[in-house]
């Protein structure tokens, strides 16, 4: 599991303020484009804002497990790097929008795989070669509406990395 926040920000003082409701509101109004339109002019420097805000910021943790995509290739093919970050924004964007949902950490990775698969969906329209078949059997199993046991065992898979979390961060729990 990797964890966006580095865990070196337990041991040092942020260097940052907490998020602002103005960053807040962009980094929502991002994630949606980014869902909608993952290849745009703009979205690679929209994307590399809201990497770095995440990363910056000292009350927003989200925790991203690579699990969700099988095997990535290394170097990772096509459009993969967006079809993952994805995941981060579309999660981050879920617990901005639903702070009473943010211990809800199903909620908050099924939010996050559909951010992605939207966003791998979008980019299917403009680019069918980067179609991944493993993304294929996950919107499979969201149109069949097993989505929610296969989120269940990732998150199951993903615990067993396991690490103690931040009291002093929105994120999502265990």
């Amino acid at each position: 599991m990797s964890v966006v926040r580095a865990a070196q920000a337990q041991t040092e003082p942020p260097k940052r303020g907490p998020s602002t409701a103005e960053e807040r509101a962009r980094a929502v109004k991002i994630a949606r484009q980014l869902e909608d339109d993952p290849l745009a002019k703009d979205a690679k420097d929209n994307r590399e804002w809201f990497i770095q805000w995440i990363v910056a910021i000292p009350d927003i943790t989200v925790n991203v497990c690579d699990e969700y995509f099988g095997a990535i290739p290394k170097p990772p093919r096509g459009h993969m790097r967006e079809i993952v970050s994805q995941m981060t924004i579309s999660m981050t964007a879920f617990m901005i929008e639903h702070p009473d949902k943010v211990k809800d950490e199903q909620a908050v990775a099924t939010a996050g795989l559909l951010g992605s698969l939207k966003a791998y969906q979008s980019i299917l329209k403009g680019d069918p070669e980067s179609r991944w078949p493993y993304l294929d059997k996950i919107v499979q199993m969201r149109d069949q509406g097993k989505l929610d046991d296969f989120v269940s065992d990732m998150r199951r898979k993903c615990a067993q990395d396991g690490e103690e979390p931040d009291p002093d961060t929105m994120r999502a729990a265990r």
